[in-house]
């Protein structure tokens, strides 16, 4: 029969150069030690990278590592969790700040943890139902940047940012957000919004 080990490393070997491996992919195949073990050694003997706590990635010639929000959306598809993006990246996906971030942060419900990704990092934080229930949309996006930006720090530059988006929402998801925005940012959204439709 053959080892944990060797059932592994057949699989890998059928991945293509740049897919993203975690321990799950190999259920059954062995105990949940010996698919770390078994992933771990891989590492050492450069078949893969390890990119943080049980995530791998294949590797090869000619091939470039997947952009950090892939990587993150691959790690919520496969261990059926929920992310958002916050803070300046955030504001980063809205065109609030023309600056990339160093440190892509996402709200989740799963696991916290920090993931070096050359010169970024994924930072994955525990928040409330509360939040996650924020569309991905322009107006969740919208909440959570603002939540990031402070009350205090809403300029004339950042109102003329909002107003350009709010042009485009969808209504009835951007009804459904607010409802779950904290009050201050509730009045200045729907204060401009308001202002838009009439």
């Amino acid at each position: 029969m053959n080892s944990t080990h060797q059932q592994i490393a057949r699989r890998i070997s059928r991945l293509k150069a740049g897919e993203l491996v975690f321990p799950i992919d190999f259920r059954g195949l062995g105990s949940e030690d010996a698919i770390k073990m078994s992933l771990s050694r891989h590492a050492k003997e450069k078949q893969l990278e390890r990119l943080g706590h049980g995530i791998y990635l294949k590797g090869g010639k000619n091939f470039a590592v997947p952009a950090p929000e892939i990587i993150a959306k691959a790690i919520a598809k496969k261990e059926r969790v929920r992310i958002r993006p916050a803070g300046h990246f955030a504001l980063y996906k809205l065109g609030m700040t023309s600056v990339e971030p160093n440190e892509l942060i996402y709200l989740t419900d799963g696991e916290p943890r920090s993931i070096q990704l050359g010169s970024q990092r994924l930072i994955f934080k525990s928040t409330t139902a509360k939040k996650l229930a924020l569309s991905d949309s322009t107006s969740g996006l919208l909440i959570l940047a603002l939540d990031e930006l402070g009350k205090e720090k809403v300029n004339a530059s950042i109102i003329t940012h909002i107003v350009e988006k709010i042009k485009s929402v969808d209504q009835d998801i951007w009804s459904k957000d607010l409802q779950l925005a904290a009050g201050w940012i509730y009045n200045l959204l729907h204060k401009l919004y308001k202002e838009q439709t009439i």
